[in-house]
Parts: C-alpha cells; sequence; structure tokens
C-alpha cells in the first residue's frame, strides 16, 4: 500500500510541476540521479518501485523542458531510450525480478553515460559563441 500511496503521490507532484511549462533541467537531473541512487541502493522490490517511480515522473517533466535547438532532439532521443529502460524495468519489478531490475539500472546508467557527454559545449561554441 505504501508503495502505491507513494507513486501516486510521485505521480500528483510531476503533473502540478509540468503544468508550470518552465522546467529547471539542473534540478530536474540531480532529482533523477537522486533517484537513481536510491534504485540502485535499494534492497527490495517495493524500495526500488517507489525509487523508480520518483525517477519517472521526473523522467517526464525533463521531457517537457526546452533544449539548445542544435541538440534538442539528440537529447529528446536520449530521454526515450530512457523511458523504454525504465518500463522494462519495471516489467522486472512487477515480476518480481530484483537482479534483473539491477541489470536494467546499469543499462540506464550506460544511457546516461552516452548522452551526458553530448552536454558539454565545444572549444569553439565557448569561445564563438
Amino acid at each position: 500500500m505504501k508503495v502505491v500511496m507513494s507513486v501516486l503521490l510521485s505521480s500528483l507532484l510531476v503533473c502540478t510541476s509540468v503544468s508550470a511549462n518552465d522546467v529547471d533541467m539542473e534540478k530536474t537531473m540531480k532529482q533523477m540521479a537522486l533517484s537513481f541512487k536510491q534504485a540502485n541502493e535499494a534492497q527490495s522490490v517495493e524500495q526500488m518501485t517507489a525509487a523508480l517511480a520518483s525517477f519517472e515522473g521526473q523522467l517526464q517533466q525533463a521531457q517537457q523542458g526546452k533544449f539548445q535547438p542544435e541538440k534538442a532532439e539528440l537529447y529528446q532521443q536520449g530521454l526515450k531510450e530512457l523511458a523504454v529502460e525504465v518500463d522494462k524495468t519495471q516489467l522486472l519489478l512487477e515480476k518480481n525480478d530484483l537482479a534483473g531490475a539491477q541489470q536494467q539500472l546499469v543499462n540506464m546508467d550506460e544511457l546516461r553515460k552516452k548522452y551526458h557527454k553530448h552536454r558539454k559545449p565545444s572549444f569553439w561554441q565557448l569561445i564563438f559563441g
């Protein structure tokens, strides 16, 4: 019951914060990192389910964010890929497969590494804008 309540609460918070239309991407990404860490450290299916629900809500919020025009498509693609991995993880958790879900978190972390390296501006962008 606690898991259901936390999922509902997370969904409600996301709905109200996404409606604000301006997404603070730095704050959202930090919250995603915290939720990911909590999921990664979870010792039970219930703990990971709650952390993953929070992560998914923040992911949905990030998908509403505005990105640099030249990188928007790339970032949206990364967020879509991440959403697919979250869905796979949730399916494993529904089957009470904690070990499988933990392996999916490794896949999610690989996506983070793949797309985060694109967020740093190049040397030329720093000089010429």
